[in-house]
């Protein structure tokens, strides 16, 4: 297990530590938000003064063409996760600080758009000689989540409110897969070495996604 996983961890079990203080007067609410991971629904409980446990159901679509390495790709995106996330309260407001992990089912799927030519790798290459030229990028399924925000501690508030969260997803670095299919070099060995020259190109230029930004806003009702 990585260092960081294990720090997750440890904060995560510390801050739950004292989370059946005072169950009988915990309260819950909802909310719906937008954030960098899609919309949202989040349910959460509280479990002590200081302490709650958040569930949040993610998910958004997106279709567009854009262009990679010269070549244009019809892109579906679809950014799908659940966070599960415990919440520590340090002070008699709604700051908190947060610490979980997330399910990612997040990718990015695309096929070239027709064109004459191809430039993978150093070479180009005609549009039968490649066929379907198709790319799929996406993550591992659970990467551990830190970060601190402003929202209800449900607790000690009801009715409605704001609520903001910021912080990473440890993703780690971004699956990439490219395929041609049906074209006549298309299982030709150097052309294949071009093909994995190229999977590298765009894995290194989207390693950064390895820290996956997390910005939130919602609006949340506690009961």
């Amino acid at each position: 297990m990585s260092t960081l996983k294990q720090h997750v961890i440890a904060l995560s079990v510390a801050m739950t530590a004292g989370m059946i203080q005072s169950p009988a007067h915990a309260g819950s609410s909802g909310a719906f938000k937008a954030s960098t991971q899609g919309l949202g629904v989040e349910l959460t409980t509280g479990l002590s003064d200081h302490m709650a446990f958040r569930v949040d159901f993610n998910y958004f679509q997106l279709s567009r063409t854009m262009s990679e390495s010269d070549i244009d790709y019809d892109l579906d995106l679809e950014l799908k996760s659940v966070n599960f996330l415990v919440d520590y309260h340090p002070f008699d407001n709604g700051f908190r600080i947060t610490a979980g992990g997330v399910w990612d089912k997040n990718s990015l799927n695309g096929q070239a758009v027709d064109a004459p030519t191809y430039s993978i790798g150093d070479q180009d290459y005609t549009q039968a000689e490649v066929g379907t030229l198709a790319g799929r990028i996406d993550f591992r399924d659970v990467s551990p989540y830190v970060g601190i925000g402003f929202g209800h501690n449900v607790r000690k508030e009801g009715g409605w409110n704001f609520a903001a969260d910021i912080g990473v997803v440890f993703t780690g670095s971004p699956r990439v897969s490219l395929t041609s299919t049906g074209g006549t070099l298309s299982n030709n060995a150097t052309f294949q070495e071009n093909i994995l020259q190229e999977q590298q190109n765009v894995a290194d230029g989207i390693d950064f996604f390895r820290y996956y930004p997390v910005i939130s806003l919602g609006v949340t009702y506690s009961f």
